[in-house]
């Protein structure tokens, strides 16, 4: 009985071997039939391989507080010139072409020589070896800080854009924010002085009024004059007033007419009160359409509106009647026919109780 078992234990590890055997057989054939060597091969991924590796990039503003501002005098408007830094490096192959993409549409506006850099060569977007914005592509965020003041923080975003010799890109965002916030004063400035300087116009001052920062960069209620100007055939500059962040009394505001090169002009009445007054015994002011019952100032109302500019270069009428300083208002500037004024010149007009200039307008 012993010697049955152990044969046939035998006889089925004999049928096992020879199943693994025989299914050996069948997959050495099979490679062979295929046209294989019987050894199969794993191609590793490295340097060979087809697949190309995009390049690496690195950028930024590597000096925020260090800014220019550049006046170009054939465009007449200004803009900012901002110091950045770059880097690139491609592991298998060359960059083939690498710059800054200032409106975001992924094409380089402003081309570097160099894989590696901080200044840029006086050619294209730069000055001074600083990259310059253009003003179109800014945008701002309103600022209302806990102690009143309030304004606009402009930022600019743009990118560092490298693509090597096979045609793969990368690119690096980079921001640039003003380290300081910009109230209605320093706007006006811009409107005045930097034409075009962040893309400012108007429109922006209105919008910053209508945030409630009228009176921004100032904790003091200044009142924000914003006007509008055009200039008829005879070479009269009208001003119209668009808007009074707080409208005062016309006797606290005084006028000063600048040439070109902001001096005063003291060759005839080119500043002083707005509002006709007595003070002291001497008849002042330009207000056309003075209605009160003092027969001098009467009187001086009634020369000024008949001058030609030869005297009173600056007229202003209070078309509403009210006695202060309001939308609808008007100045008049007087230009080459009798008057002074030319192309260039400005009017400044400041609040008396604390001589801050509250509104410029600027004669074109």
């Amino acid at each position: 009985m012993n010697k049955a078992f152990l044969l046939v234990v035998m006889l089925v590890s004999v049928s096992f071997i020879g199943c693994i055997e025989d299914s050996s057989d069948s997959v050495v054939d099979e490679t062979t039939e295929n046209g294989g060597s019987g050894d199969e091969t794993i191609t590793p991924v490295g340097n060979n391989d087809t697949t190309n590796i995009a390049p690496y990039v690195d950028a930024g503003v590597w000096d925020k507080d260090n800014f220019q501002i550049y006046f170009d005098e054939i465009e007449e408007a200004a803009y900012i010139g901002v110091f950045v830094n770059w880097a690139t490096k491609d592991f298998d192959g060359n960059i083939d072409s690498a710059g800054f993409d200032l409106d975001l549409d992924m094409t380089i506006d402003v081309p570097v020589e160099n894989d590696f850099g901080v200044l840029l060569n006086q050619t294209g977007n730069s000055y001074n070896q600083t990259l310059m914005l253009d003003n179109d592509n800014w945008e701002y965020n309103v600022f209302n800080g806990t102690d009143g003041y309030c304004g606009f923080i402009f930022h600019y975003t743009f990118a560092f854009i490298a693509v090597d010799n096979a045609g793969a890109s990368a690119m690096e965002l980079v921001q640039f924010v003003m380290p300081e916030v910009l109230g209605s004063g320093d706007i006006r400035d811009v409107l005045d002085d930097e034409a075009g300087l962040f893309g400012i116009t108007e429109d922006d001052l209105e919008a910053l009024d209508n945030t409630g920062c009228g009176n921004s960069g100032n904790n003091s209620g200044l009142p924000i004059a914003t006007f509008f100007v055009s200039e008829d055939s005879a070479n009269v500059y009208h001003i119209d007033v668009i808007k009074v962040s707080r409208q005062v009394s016309l006797e606290n505001f005084s006028f000063f007419l600048k040439d070109g090169s902001g001096s005063t002009y003291v060759g005839g009445n080119g500043f002083g009160e707005i509002a006709m007054q007595n003070q002291g015994g001497i008849e002042v002011g330009i207000d056309m359409n003075y209605n009160g019952n003092d027969s001098g100032l009467t009187s001086r109302a009634g020369n000024v509106s008949n001058d030609d500019g030869s005297m009173f270069p600056v007229h202003f009428s209070d078309n509403d009647l009210d006695g202060l300083l309001s939308s609808g208002d008007k100045f008049m500037v007087y230009g080459p026919n009798a008057g002074p004024a030319q192309d260039g010149w400005k009017l400044d007009i400041q609040y008396d109780p604390t001589g801050d200039i509250i509104g410029s307008a600027k004669l074109l």
